[in-house]
């Protein structure tokens, strides 16, 4: 990772989206999306291009991302799901982060659909009433699609075990804490500092938690998801503060220009 800069490697960075995958042929098609969308509330099938093709305004009319698609609505917000049989599914992303994932998993053929924000949601994706309008409903459907065998992120790469992902992003839309683990990853660099990778994806910065702090590999990983539950609802830090822990523990935040927010102990 380039922990400089806070952001993915290139090579491997995966477009946005909430990924489902399937085992090959497994992937649904429009009328078992109908049937799921049916028992997520307040989600809706807002546009079928097979057929309203001649009322759509022209840059609908045709999906330019390859696979059969349809147009969602929730929350007054529309996303496209791409993918669906029996066109071509979408390219599965690679996986940098596994959460409650088989390490092998991904290593033979799988099958994708996704979901995206709607053409004129897509410049403010990472919004967090865009993000958790789409995490809803796709918890929604991560629940009622069957064959579902992982849920993908895309800014963070990362594969989730389904019952795991419906859990914490329920969890989340019922008031509780942002799902850190999932949406970001975090991996442990060259010189034993924990960093998160994904957060810049919403706020612009990374965190890098200490060696010292990050030997206690658990605790580390407990304290950078809170910090990046804060700093997903507060925005960007500015200015070095300090943050208590319910353990006690103190420790200094300190936003570097590279993008990146050190965590040392106090």
């Amino acid at each position: 990772m380039q922990r400089g800069s806070g952001k993915p490697d290139e090579a491997r960075r995966c477009p946005d989206g909430l990924y489902f995958l399937f085992e090959p042929g497994q992937r649904p098609d429009r009328s078992t999306l109908i049937d799921a969308l049916a028992a997520v509330p307040q989600a809706s099938v807002s546009h079928d291009p097979l057929l309203h093709d001649e009322v759509a305004a022209p840059e609908r009319r045709e999906s330019t991302r390859g696979g059969d698609w349809l147009e969602l609505l929730q929350w007054g917000m529309t996303f496209d799901c791409l993918g669906l049989a029996p066109g071509p599914g979408v390219a599965v992303p690679p996986f940098v982060h596994r959460f409650n994932v088989p390490a092998g998993f991904g290593d033979s053929a799988n099958e994708a659909i996704a979901l995206v924000p709607g053409p004129h949601l897509a410049d403010a994706a990472n919004s967090l009433p865009i993000v958790r309008s789409m995490l809803d409903m796709g918890a929604g459907l991560a629940e009622h699609l069957p064959g579902v065998k992982a849920v993908s992120w895309g800014p963070s790469c990362s594969a989730i075990e389904p019952d795991f992902f419906l859990r914490t992003v329920n969890a989340w839309i019922d008031g509780g804490p942002f799902p850190a683990l999932g949406l970001v990853g975090f991996a442990v660099d060259g010189d034993g500092a924990l960093g998160s990778d994904g957060l810049a994806w919403f706020i612009g910065q990374e965190i890098l938690i200490a060696p010292e702090i990050a030997q206690d590999r658990i605790g580390a990983t407990r304290m950078a998801a809170r910090l990046v539950h804060e700093l997903v609802g507060e925005g960007p830090l500015q200015e070095k503060s300090e943050a208590r822990f319910e353990d006690g523990a103190m420790v200094m935040l300190d936003p570097k220009g590279d993008g990146t927010v050190r965590v040392t102990p106090m």
